[in-house]
């Protein structure tokens, strides 16, 4: 401490003093206990400084003699103080051969107001220990009266050794009488409602001040202590406070404390909800809430639980929605509080009344005798167009949506097909659409299915479906099956399963397996002939069977690797292998395939077909998620498959997501001997189409984002 470092060095031990030190040693030791009284103005080390030439002044009357390690001490005429001026003491004792009391005790009371600058309260005295040299009493007193300490010095830390007693007297007398002086203000309090709030003042005058608090300018009864304190606080009580010292000689009133009361503290509440609504695009909409809350919470609008940048206020306006604007709207509130969010509400944008257009026209197609063909022409309108089919311009009967299916054609079908589609706004006509019904042995039909997947630890096979036959068929059908893993690098596919192992079952009964197809002659000369892309090598690990006389029914294709938890890329294929120049209407076919797979979450499953023969032929494809509930799967299927349908040129050529209850798909599901879907609101989707002769691509992928368990299937249709 600073005080102690002034007294710290002895001017009896310097270099010029050394015969005093050598007399000191041969005669009694006498030191005085050294006081001052500071002045006001003087700051408390120049105080400290002048402790030891003010010594002379005090007078020495007291002293003890004893050997030369013995300490000595002198009691001087009493401190002189003033309460509420500033005041320092410092005492040193020290004696021959020692530089100080290295300890110290202090015993009775202080003035109040004055401390013993490091004294620790210990067993009900105050001690310092160790000691630098010099013991400084330092405060501003409060109190008048006379105050008498009783002081030990040690000779050694810890209160050992030799030990001198002397008593120290401080005189406080009282302050001259003086107008009050405000030495600190009130200042001002910011709280909330149900907690207190404290004004207080710093001051001085004699005779003492009597204390009047006032709010706004009026007197506060029972407020004349030198604190105004104020519990479980109101809005009310918010305001400017100030107070008033009066005594004989004058007053003073203090500066204006204002005391703020804000809320308490609340989580954010709705008191108004955004309304589902139901707009014709190109209007405006406008979402509103209300929204309580301490502090005032900050917005955030969201559609479909995404954030919409900027929309962070009470209101939210959409201006010319169109349909891509339809969604949930919901807005979170937060503030320190917590946080909430809304109920959502619904936007449906219903198109702008429009006369009908078609957006796409129905096409011209050559399909075999007996087989069905499909024309499809959707148009749009507001309100919903009705539709008339019509040959030749005739209307047909009963033909009234926008799919025609035409069931086992005759020449008496063959014509042009052209659609109309009205509503209150007015009506429009298709482009028309030839179809030319042909005589044929080679029909279309399905040649090739193929499935392109993943296997990996949570899905390490899965497994292929097919029929074979056909109404009015008869006989065998060779097939040729592939697994292919390793082959596929030449494709630049990456990651590809290193040894997938093939099983071709009927029911249960495996009827043919491969693993690592070994370059096997037929095999090799079984896939050129159905158009297959050749394997790299004889000793590629890529699987093939070749099962030339395979009755008519219903088959599986099962994909597993060879290797335990085995992953990547695997393709599975089934190609019909009836030998070129040899098919007619009564050999068996490809009637159906389907594949079963847990898609992954923001998934797809990627099925291909290829249409053969020398006419079109009309497929329903499905990819069913929901709906597999109908055949036992409740749970963990996908929940909103969306499929898509590419040519050979990896355009999409037609789309679906909800098959919406469509009677044309009723009717087909039903002819094909599919499984029924019965909820016509259901995300399960569908196509039902003509395809010219050609390769397509089939992708079920996964809208929902959480993955599950589905079926993509492809049907002829009779």
């Amino acid at each position: 401490m600073i005080f102690a470092r002034l007294f710290v060095r002895t001017r009896w031990l310097n270099s010029a003093s050394g015969a005093l030190v050598i007399l000191l040693q041969r005669t009694p030791v006498v030191r005085a206990l050294l006081t001052t009284e500071a002045a006001l103005t003087a700051p408390a080390t120049s105080l400290l400084r002048s402790a030891l030439p003010a010594a002379a002044t005090l007078g020495a009357v007291h002293t003890l003699v004893g050997a030369t390690t013995q300490l000595v001490a002198s009691v001087g005429q009493p401190a002189k103080a003033t309460v509420g001026s500033s005041f320092a003491e410092a005492v040193t004792i020290t004696g021959a051969g020692v530089s100080y009391a290295q300890s110290w005790k202090l015993s009775n009371t202080l003035p109040p107001g004055i401390v013993a600058q490091g004294a620790v309260l210990q067993n009900g005295q105050l001690t310092v220990n160790p000691s630098t040299g010099t013991l400084v009493f330092i405060g501003t007193p409060t109190t008048a009266g006379t105050y008498s300490i009783s002081i030990s010095g040690y000779q050694y830390t810890g209160f050992t050794g030799p030990a001198t007693n002397a008593t120290a007297t401080i005189v406080v007398a009282d302050a001259p009488n003086s107008a009050p002086l405000i030495s600190r203000q009130p200042a001002n309090v910011i709280t909330i409602v149900g907690s207190s709030a404290v004004f207080s003042v710093a001051f001085t005058g004699a005779p003492t001040p009597t204390i009047q608090w006032s709010k706004n300018g009026a007197d506060i009864g029972g407020a004349t202590a030198t604190t105004l304190a104020l519990n479980n606080v109101s809005a009310s009580d918010a305001g400017n406070y100030s107070v008033k010292l009066t005594n004989a000689l004058g007053s003073a009133t203090s500066l204006v404390a204002t005391l703020t009361v804000n809320a308490a503290p609340a989580a954010p509440a709705f008191t108004l909800l955004p309304v589902t609504q139901i707009a014709t695009a190109g209007n405006d909409v406008t979402l509103a809430v209300t929204v309580t809350g301490v502090p005032t919470p900050t917005l955030q609008w969201l559609r479909n639980g995404s954030n919409i940048a900027g929309a962070t206020g009470t209101t939210l306006t959409l201006t010319n929605v169109q349909s891509a604007d339809a969604g949930t709207y919901s807005v979170t509130a937060t503030n320190s509080a917590g946080i909430v969010t809304s109920s959502a509400a619904g936007l449906t944008v219903n198109p702008a009344a429009a006369a009908p257009v078609f957006s796409s026209p129905p096409l011209s197609q050559t399909v075999a005798t007996g087989a069905t063909v499909v024309f499809l022409a959707p148009a749009i309108g507001t309100p919903t167009p009705s539709y008339q089919w019509l040959l030749n311009g005739n209307t047909i009967p009963g033909e009234t949506s926008a799919t025609l299916m035409v069931s086992r054609v005759t020449a008496a079908n063959a014509g042009s097909y052209t659609a109309v589609a009205q509503n209150s706004l007015g009506q429009a006509t298709s482009s028309a659409a030839a179809l030319v019904v042909a005589a044929t042995n080679d029909p279309g039909r399905l040649t090739n299915l193929s499935v392109i997947t993943d296997l990996s630890a949570t899905a390490p096979s899965f497994t292929v479906g097919t029929v074979l036959g056909g109404a009015g068929t008869s006989g065998i059908k060779p097939l040729v099956v592939r697994a292919a893993g390793p082959a596929l690098v030449a494709f630049g596919v990456p990651g590809t399963l290193a040894d997938p192992v093939l099983n071709l079952l009927a029911g249960q009964t495996v009827v043919a397996s491969n693993d690592n197809w070994g370059g096997a002659p037929v095999l090799a000369a079984a896939m050129a002939g159905v158009g297959a892309f050749p394997y790299t090598s004889a000793d590629s690990k890529d699987a093939a069977i070749y099962a030339p006389t395979l009755p008519a029914r219903d088959y599986t294709v099962a994909v597993s690797s060879a290797v335990p938890a085995g992953s990547g890329t695997v393709i599975a294929e089934i190609y019909d292998a009836t030998p070129a120049g040899t098919y007619t209407t009564t050999t068996p076919r490809l009637i159906n395939v389907s594949v079963l797979k847990q898609i992954a979450p923001s998934g797809s499953l990627t099925l291909g077909f290829t249409i053969g023969g020398s006419t079109a032929k009309t497929v329903l494809i499905r990819a069913i998620g929901p709906g597999l509930a109908s055949v036992g799967v409740a749970s963990g299927t996908l929940a909103d498959p969306r499929l898509t349908l590419y040519d050979s040129t990896s355009t999409a050529i037609a789309t679906n997501h909800g098959w919406g209850g469509n009677p044309s798909l009723a009717q087909a599901m039903s002819r094909v001997g599919a499984f029924a879907v019965t909820n016509a609101s259901s995300n399960d989707s569908m196509l039902l189409l003509t395809l010219p002769p050609g390769g397509y691509t089939a992708t079920a992928s996964d809208g929902a984002g959480g993955g599950g368990l589905a079926i993509v299937e492809v049907y002829e249709v009779p």
